[in-house]
Parts: C-alpha cells; structure tokens; sequence
C-alpha cells in the first residue's frame, strides 16, 4: 500500500468554522427567545433615561444679542444690518417659495410620510451708536430717521422696499440733524446726532436721497412763504433783489413761487414802513391779516411759539419741557426757558408751572 495520511487527530473539514459562525449568526436573528430578550433590554434603557428626566424643567436656550432701546427685542449687531436683513429675506422667500405649504415648511423623511416643522425664524440685525453706545434693531432706528424726516416708514418691508413718498404729517417740517431717538439731552448739552455713515448702514446706499436732502436744506436759510396758498419753502440767501426805492429793504425778499413781499428776518408778510423791531412791537391784533388768523388760531389750540427761532409748537401729550427742533429748551406752560438743576428740570419762570400734568399724559385726539 502506498503511504497515507490517517483521518485520526485533530484534523477539521475546510469551512467548517464559518459554517458554525453562520449558524450562529442566524439564530440570533430568527430565535424568537433572543430577539424578545433584545427588544426588553432596550425598553429597559429608554425606560430609565427617561426616569432619570423627570421634574427637570425643561431650560430655554438664553437668547443671544443685546435689546434694541426702543422694541426691547434680542438682536444681533451687524456691520452692516440693512444689507443682512435684506439677504435673509431673500434667502427666507426663495426658501419658502420652494419648500414651504400653508402650515409651514415642509420636509421629506427617508421611508416615511412627510413631516413638518415650524416656519423659519427672523434674525434681527441691529447696530451700536458709538457716541451713545445705545442698541437699536435695523428696523427701530430706521423708523425713527424717517419719522424725524416726516416720511412714512413700514417696518414690514425693512430690508426689501422703503416706502419714501408719502408724508406722516402734511405740511410738518423734517427735522434735522436728526440725533439719537432715546438720549435724554439736558439744556446747555448738544444731542448725539445720527451720522452719514450709520444712516447708510440703516437706511441702505439706495434710501440715502431723502437722508442727503435734508441735511442740505438744514444748511440753507429756509423760510416758508406766509402768504395764503402758497407755504413754498426756499433759501432767504437766494432769492430775487428787493425793488428799488423801498425803505428798510435789506429784510425785504420776495417769494420764487407767488412773487409776494415778505420780510426774511420776521419771516412774515412784508411790514411796509415799519422796521422789524417796530413791527414785533406791535399788537397781534395790528398786524398783518394773515398774522392776525395764524395767531388766532394758535391762541385758539394753545400752541407756544419757541422764544429762539420763533417756531410754533403743539403739545399733544407728554411733559411741559419742550425741546425745540433748535434744540432750544423751554416750557410750554409760560414760554420760559427750562434747566437742569439737581438733576431735575425745572422752568426759570418763576410761576411755579408744572413738568407733568394729568390732562397731557394722555394724546390729544
């Protein structure tokens, strides 16, 4: 017989040990006892995670940002927050547009139904004046230079349209420079003003027309004419000579509009034969006719007129310290002028006239 290997020992079949392996393998995935035991022990744990949660409130993430000091609301300080208001929005619309239905945006699970969530949430972007160091939110502080400048402003559509063409107050004068919305300027201080360069970020490079109209009329020597339907506002500096042959003619201008007399230092109807001073002496009743009717009706909504730069004032609600658009302070009561003393206010008249009083606390309808 020729030499052979004998079968005895230790010797395995090639595969047999994958085979144990596999058979191993399938009766953990199909022994009904193991996969039992496999779904308790994982309810077990899911059981005491959710145990060891109990009675812990639940904890709001804080929200990140300074407060705007006019809304109070949470905002992020942007270098530029017209220009990143705007770009969120787009990307909010473009978003929506493709994913969102009429209960929120949606979206797809892998091997399931659709599912939804909430709608997406606004970033507000908001700026630091640096002299004041107060916080405004984009849209807060835009609304106030535009209300300062007497323009209707919808906060609803900050960051995407400016609505610039229609007036909050007919007739009412923009006001400028325009300083910040919530200092407390005291008599003797100047106000932080607004610069060039923040209203460009608030506002946006396309929105600055009616910011850089109004600071150049607030350099020119702006009279409004008062002769009856006209109120055309132009620069005293820059009219028409006065005729020839008229007394005390260095006051004397006429308007571009109607071609009327007026006299740019009383900046009323022109007072012939009379010089300023004589003029001002005079009683309200021996003025001029148009005069007489405005200051009626001043006397009749107990408006006071600025003792400064002669501008008239209406309270409608608030205390009786008034800061003039000259920044003038003075009281509304007496006319006189106010201080800051002990840190109060007070008025220099010497009549004992009250800051507060119940029947202005509440507008005037």
């Amino acid at each position: 017989m020729g030499n052979c290997m004998s079968n005895s020992g230790n010797f395995e079949p090639p595969g047999t040990r994958a085979l144990e392996e596999f058979k191993k393998a399938y009766d953990d995935q199909t022994d009904p006892v193991k996969l039992a035991l496999r779904v308790a022990e994982a309810r077990a744990v899911a059981a005491e995670k959710r145990a060891s949660t109990v009675g812990i409130p639940a904890v709001k993430p804080k929200e990140k940002g300074p407060k705007c000091s006019v809304c109070f609301k949470h905002c992020q300080i942007s270098v530029n927050p017209w220009q990143r208001t705007k770009s969120d929005r787009m990307v909010a619309e473009i978003s929506d547009d493709s994913d969102s239905d009429a209960n929120g945006i949606a979206e797809v699970g892998v091997d399931g139904p659709r599912r939804k969530r909430a709608p997406r949430r606004e970033v507000i972007h908001g700026i630091q004046l640096t002299s004041c160091k107060h916080y405004f939110c984009g849209a807060c502080l835009a609304k106030a230079i535009y209300n300062r400048l007497n323009i209707t402003f919808d906060p609803a559509t900050y960051g995407t349209v400016m609505s610039a063409t229609t007036a909050v107050t007919p007739g009412l004068r923009p006001e400028f420079p325009i300083s910040c919305p919530t200092c407390q300027v005291k008599p003797g201080e100047n106000p932080v003003e607004i610069s060039d360069m923040t209203a460009r970020l608030v506002l946006g490079e396309a929105n600055m027309e009616d910011w850089n109209n109004a600071r150049f009329m607030s350099t020119l020597n702006l009279i409004y004419c008062p002769h009856k339907g006209c109120d055309e506002a132009f620069d005293a500096d820059d009219v028409a000579p006065a005729p020839s042959g008229v007394k005390h003619a260095a006051t004397l201008v006429q308007c571009p509009r109607c071609h009327r007399s007026l006299c740019k230092a009383c900046k009323c109807v022109w007072h012939d034969k009379l010089t300023c001073e004589m003029y001002q002496a005079l009683p309200e009743t021996e003025r001029a006719p148009e005069d007489v009717a405005f200051a009626n009706l001043a006397k009749q909504e107990k408006w006071r007129r600025c003792p400064k730069c002669s501008a008239m004032v209406e309270l409608k609600f608030g205390c009786n310290h008034i800061t003039c658009i000259c920044k003038h302070h003075f009281c509304y009561t007496c006319g006189a002028d106010f201080e800051h003393k002990g840190g109060r206010y007070r008025c220099k008249g010497g009549l004992g006239c009250k800051v507060w009083e119940e029947q202005n606390l509440l507008a005037r309808e």
